[in-house]
């Protein structure tokens, strides 16, 4: 028996009914966009708007995946298989590695699906959203893995030592305050060294009823490397310090 598929078997079980309310979202913003077509005509404005929400929506959704993911360690605590899980004889990062590919794959199928959503109605409003934007977007993103390992880390820690709601709060301030040191650094060590990566080039929609726009969008100068260098990095970071965090747990 193959430990990993076992391990990911087990993940889909727990998350199964998850999963079927994002499709259910998926498919329900699917006919409201279309709905939404049909009041309001196809426009730029429609097509905004759809856009707006259907980013809105997608995002609210991956949180609230997210959130559930990094509980998943205290619903296991609390119904007595953590135990199992730190003595068993698979190694830590192992089922690290496991959560971290089934969230990936939720997130993915399911944004890309968003993704596909809207661009099929704005494109009945004469804005061609191609797909390999959002791919691009993702890929930026680690495919989700900048996202996915980071909940995980926090759920994990919050469930190894249930810190208090002081120490709770400083974390998440910490966290948050994460962003403000990593713009600081960005901004002293950016002349030496990050110049010397190449801007991430992106697709441009492309907008048939405003020439003046569509020329605006072709001359967007892409996505920054170095984001995307950083994200590696912390992504690496935070999965070792998880794996770090197992072993100190299990011991």
């Amino acid at each position: 028996m193959n430990t990993f598929l076992t391990l990911l078997w087990l993940e889909f079980r727990k998350f199964s009914g998850f999963g079927l309310a994002l499709l259910v979202v998926g498919v329900l913003w699917f006919f409201v966009a279309r709905q939404f077509f049909e009041w309001n005509g196809s426009n730029l404005e429609s097509a905004a708007a759809v856009l707006g929400i259907t980013f809105l929506s997608a995002f609210v959704a991956s949180m609230a995946f997210l959130v559930a993911l990094a509980q998943d360690f205290t619903r296991e605590y609390r119904a007595g298989r953590w135990a199992l899980l730190l003595g068993a004889p698979q190694p830590g990062w192992l089922h690290l590695a496991v959560k971290a590919l089934f969230g990936l794959v939720v997130l993915t199928l399911f944004n890309g699906g968003m993704w596909l959503v809207q661009a099929f109605w704005l494109g009945q409003a004469g804005v061609n959203l191609p797909f390999s934007l959002g791919a691009s977007v993702w890929l930026y993103l680690l495919g989700g893995l900048a996202l996915v390992i980071p909940a995980l880390f926090t759920g994990l820690w919050i469930a190894a030592y249930i810190p208090g709601k002081a120490t709770t709060l400083a974390f998440f301030i910490g966290a948050i305050g994460l962003g403000q040191v990593l713009e600081w650094n960005a901004r002293l060590f950016g002349n030496w060294f990050y110049q010397l990566l190449p801007p991430w080039k992106l697709p441009a929609p492309s907008i048939e009823q405003n020439p003046m726009v569509r020329l605006q969008l072709e001359r967007f100068p892409g996505l920054p490397t170095e984001g995307f260098v950083l994200l590696a990095v912390l992504t690496v970071l935070f999965f070792l310090a998880a794996s770090r965090l197992w072993q100190e747990v299990e011991a």
